[in-house]
């Protein structure tokens, strides 16, 4: 693991030398960065094992099953939490799902269905003219219209897994600086949302969580 950081870049990011392309070869934890989420949208919630403590990722207010929010404070209880922006908005690279799992998308979770042919009146006209690539691809779809929550395991090993490394490495250039955050920051500032969390479970109800 390089340095002091929790995580280990060489599960999403390594990378031989002489590298390939605009890839770099042997990346540090401080050198992997991601984009368009940050920690203003993010919460925390601790499910049942096996899964445990989880960053929860913006979804759609009618969708959100609830999480101890960032950005929450006693003295300003009344903060809104972002949800569809650039900025923060964290489209993903894509998604894996089983076939009982895009059955159930089809049928239960999406309205208007999830596979073509997509001439239902939900769709209203021509879809795939109206809508872009990440919402095809990058799971858009999933969690802007599915109502799908999302969300991202605490545990170190875990988190790793679901870090994929952009190979174009061309976001450095084409997207704006305040849309970058390092990895190992946005990972440690979750951590300290779950303190507060803990912290905010004891004192306001009563309730020990580990």
């Amino acid at each position: 693991v390089d340095g002091e950081s929790l995580l280990d870049p060489t599960i999403c990011c390594d990378e031989n030398d002489p590298p390939r392309g605009k890839m770099t070869a042997h990346p540090k934890m401080e050198e992997v960065v991601m984009w368009e989420t940050n920690i203003q949208a993010t919460g925390v919630r601790k499910y049942p094992n096996p899964i445990g403590w989880v960053a929860a990722m913006p979804v759609e207010d009618k969708a959100d099953v609830g999480s101890f929010w960032s950005g929450y404070t006693k003295e300003q209880p009344n903060l809104k939490r972002p949800r569809r922006v650039d900025e923060t908005i964290g489209n993903q690279a894509g998604f894996m799902a089983t076939r009982s799992q895009v059955e159930y998308f089809h049928n239960k979770a999406c309205p208007g269905g999830f596979l073509p042919p997509f001439d239902s009146q939900h769709w209203k006209g021509d879809s795939l003219q109206r809508h872009s690539v990440e919402f095809w691809s990058g799971g858009f779809q999933l969690f802007g219209q599915c109502y799908l929550n999302r969300i991202l395991p605490l545990e170190p090993r875990r988190f790793e897994k679901h870090l994929i490394y952009h190979v174009s490495n061309n976001k450095q250039r084409t997207a704006p600086a305040k849309k970058m955050i390092r990895v190992g920051d946005f990972y440690g500032q979750i951590l300290t949302v779950k303190e507060k969390a803990i912290k905010f479970a004891k004192e306001a109800w009563g309730i020990e969580l580990t």
